[in-house]
């Protein structure tokens, strides 16, 4: 007994040390009982622990079957058993959210990505009450957006409310025409207790950000231009109406705009099939003063507003190639100041503006609509309502179509 115990340690020793030599030429039966990956503060190692059997019953088959246990632990760095960058690894299931403390996973995907870097984007914005059959106050309005990588890199992106951490965060240009009309639009003279003729156009910068995790999407932005003759309100009007609009001789007169605008929007709910979000929107400056907040909703088949219309137009491409929802809001704003009503705020040449006291302070705007995206290009149709916005005002509706292109 004592030869054949002492033949067994010997077989078992031999064994060991020509498995740790040469780990090719035989692969003993291991059994994985278990696996945790443990949490840690910094994304330094990553902790393997295990139970595993040894089954020696191949090497000695002759011999009185015998099984030893024994535990390890093995402490590995990311670097020894990853050969892909870390931004670029993601769960392949929820496998692994399961094991793992989905937290960590969250501080991990925090630390090891940066936000997306938007390709050129197109966004081209139409405004004309037409669509609603009238022509009178907010009576056309034109806007193009386009993004630009760099546009990062400029000056006045610094002065621009967004987050640094944000999962999509790029910057554009924007150059903006709006026109205002009172209810009859051929007017020879004044129309004294209606909306003044007038006009203006800005050129401005944009900042975006997508927080997903927060479920947050923010805009701002601000703008630089005129109020006035100078925005050539009355020579575009003038090109597509049959009779020339005469009432621009009373328009208001030139003044300098400064006006920053922000906007956010945070998600309530939300699904493939289904987003509601309230939002909040605010301007300041010398072409708008008011503040506003609202709630959105959106169905059909489309990516959460705060992923990003990055990620809906071009990354998700062959996931979901195409796109529709139809979507409704409604925002109250409480005005302080409204320069195309009032004028400008060193405005004293204009033959006539509203009072202060004739302006509505709270106007409710609301909309709804239908959007088509495929691929990297989009359509959106919507119709606004608005309340008066002034004293014997009307309520007025008008349409807006919208294109959108990425590069």
């Amino acid at each position: 007994m004592r030869r054949i115990l002492h033949s067994a340690v010997l077989i078992l020793i031999i064994t060991l040390l020509f498995s740790c030599s040469s780990p090719g030429t035989h692969k003993p039966e291991i059994t994985e009982n278990a696996a945790v990956i443990s949490r840690r503060d910094t994304v330094t190692a990553v902790r393997h622990m295990s139970k595993q059997e040894l089954n020696t019953s191949a090497a000695a088959p002759n011999k009185t079957e015998m099984k030893f246990h024994y535990e390890t632990n093995v402490r590995q760095t990311i670097g020894e058993f990853v050969a892909e960058p870390m931004s670029s690894i993601v769960p392949k299931s929820m496998a692994l959210e399961q094991q793992a403390d989905a937290g960590y996973l969250h501080d991990v995907q925090s630390l090891v990505t940066s936000p997306v870097i938007a390709p050129f984007t197109l966004r081209i914005i139409f405004d004309n009450d037409i669509f609603d059959n009238t022509d009178y106050y907010y009576t056309n309005g034109a806007r193009i957006e386009l993004v630009f990588p760099f546009a990062d890199y400029s000056p006045v992106n610094k002065i621009l409310a967004g987050s640094k951490k944000a999962d999509i965060g790029f910057s554009g240009f924007s150059i903006t025409q709006n026109l205002y009309t009172p209810i009859n639009p051929e007017a020879t003279g004044i129309e004294y207790g209606d909306r003044p003729f007038s006009g203006y156009l800005t050129l401005g910068q944009f900042r975006e950000s997508y927080l997903s995790r927060q479920r947050l999407y923010v805009k701002s932005a601000i703008d630089l231009g005129v109020l006035g003759p100078a925005s050539l309100g009355g020579s575009v009007q003038s090109s597509v109406h049959y009779l020339e609009p005469t009432g621009w001789a009373y328009q208001i007169q030139n003044s300098f705009i400064i006006n920053y605008y922000f906007h956010i929007e945070k998600g309530l709910y939300s699904s493939p099939n289904l987003e509601v979000n309230v939002l909040g929107e605010a301007n300041a400056g010398t072409l708008y003063d008011k503040i506003g907040g609202g709630i959105s909703f959106r169905a059909g088949s489309f990516i959460q507003v705060y992923k990003g219309p990055l990620t809906a137009c071009c990354e998700n491409t062959k996931k979901r190639a195409w796109q529709y929802w139809f979507f409704m809001s409604g925002i109250t704003d409480i005005v302080g100041w409204d320069a195309t009503l009032q004028g400008g705020f060193f405005d004293q040449k204009s033959p006539y503006v509203l009072a202060g006291n004739e302006i509505s302070r709270v106007v409710f705007r609301a909309s709804a609509g239908v959007a088509v995206y495929y691929h990297r290009f989009g359509l959106e149709l919507e119709n606004f309502y608005l309340t008066p916005e002034f004293e014997r005002g009307r309520s007025f509706k008008y349409g807006r179509i919208k294109l959108v292109a990425n590069f």
